[in-house]
């Protein structure tokens, strides 16, 4: 019943883009560009994965794995970009490192195949997001910042990729593991579900986030 419902992201990344080019006024420097950016790769990534298979006759994980690392590539940079304390931007390098490191070690020596995700990767990216996207916020919190986060397109950036990425891992290794059957309705809606969520923070930050806050 909702097997089809994953080919529809490519419309809320859509969505997102064109609110992003909507309100692009609100974002003064290269740091709130590179939010927008991101959401535009993904759509463009969407658009090439849907139609991948049909133009060269081969599965579209390489599509996604590559997508993978650039988007936790992203991710890392901007959260380095938005960190205050020194400490917490050399974990953020350390992390980067580390990612590289991980992500193609494990693609040439466990996780080779072309017809699979990496989930391994995408396992540490996530926890490496997660850890620190919490150093973002308690800066925030701990500063005068906390009085207008909600008027920060960082702020909903940040919540939107968490909102996709902590509840999509354990559901993703549940599958690889057999502890949850692999049915692809089920997958779909949460799929669909997450990257709603996710979106939906984007288009609010956009919205709502004022321009001299997103410096």
């Amino acid at each position: 019943m909702f097997e089809d419902l994953r080919f529809y992201i490519i419309y809320l990344a859509l969505l997102s883009s064109l609110v992003g080019f909507r309100f692009y006024y609100k974002l003064p420097n290269n740091k709130a560009k590179f939010v927008l950016y991101i959401i535009v790769f993904s759509f463009l990534t969407e658009f090439i994965g849907k139609y991948f298979t049909s133009w060269t006759g081969l599965v579209n994980f390489p599509v996604y794995n590559f997508y993978m690392l650039a988007s936790f590539s992203a991710y890392i940079l901007l959260l380095y970009a938005l960190l205050q304390k020194l400490a917490c931007k050399r974990i953020a390098i350390s992390f980067l490192i580390l990612f590289y490191f991980f992500y193609f070690f494990n693609l040439y020596y466990f996780q080779y195949q072309n017809d699979t995700v990496l989930t391994n990767s995408f396992a540490l990216g996530v926890i490496f997001v997660l850890l620190l996207s919490c150093c973002f916020f308690v800066e925030i919190f701990n500063s005068e910042k906390i009085l207008n986060f909600k008027k920060s397109i960082y702020f909903w950036f940040i919540l939107g990729i968490l909102l996709f990425h902590v509840p999509f891992l354990p559901f993703m290794l549940a599958i690889k593991w057999f502890l949850i059957k692999n049915d692809e309705s089920i997958f779909s809606l949460v799929l669909f579900i997450l990257n709603l969520l996710m979106n939906s923070c984007f288009i609010i930050g956009f919205l709502w986030s004022e321009k001299r806050y997103n410096y």
